[in-house]
């Protein structure tokens, strides 16, 4: 509640329906009253928006909070649960990994290059990665680098290599 100053004895008064002064019993007249019903109807008012505007930053705050979940969960979930052509990705990945690491293991002298990426050429469950001569090369018993060539062959849904060749010779 505003308090308003009397004009007698300059005492801060608080209840608006005083007509005298509580302590020097001055006549309030009713601009005075007006003046003091006008300032805690302001202070009402004040307060009022300010509750307003606490209740409107607690719903924004939940509003980004859901968004956020919403969003995070959408990420989740395409990560948790790729779709049919996430996993087939992941499985040819698997496999061209698998047919790279399978063809370095190969060198004789212990030091080779990984074969690099390749596209797969196959269709449908079967994989085909291909290497030209010279995209990765081998070590030979000279220590000098040899230009190599390999192909990969294999079931997508096994991950089952079921050709390897190495400079056109099958190894497996």
């Amino acid at each position: 509640m505003a308090a308003v100053e009397c004009p007698g004895c300059k005492a801060n008064i608080t209840v608006p329906d005083l007509i005298n002064c509580p302590l020097c019993q001055t006549y309030l007249n009713p601009p005075f009253l007006r003046e003091l019903r006008e300032k805690e109807a302001r202070v009402n008012r004040a307060a009022a928006n300010a509750q307003r505007i606490q209740g409107a930053k607690q719903w924004l705050i939940l509003a980004v909070f859901g968004v956020v979940i919403v969003l995070g969960g959408y990420l989740v979930y395409s990560v948790v649960v790729p779709s049919e052509g996430q996993l087939q990705a992941r499985k040819v990945s698997a496999a061209l990994l698998a047919c790279q690491q399978r063809i370095a293991g190969l060198a004789e002298y212990g030091e080779a290059e990984t074969p690099p990426y390749v596209k797969n050429f196959g269709k449908g469950d079967e994989f085909y990665f291909a290497w030209q001569r010279g995209s990765f090369y081998f070590k030979n018993g000279f220590g000098a680098s040899v230009p190599m060539s390999a192909s990969c062959i294999g079931s997508v849904s096994t991950g089952e290599i079921r050709q390897l060749t190495l400079n056109s010779k099958p190894v497996i």
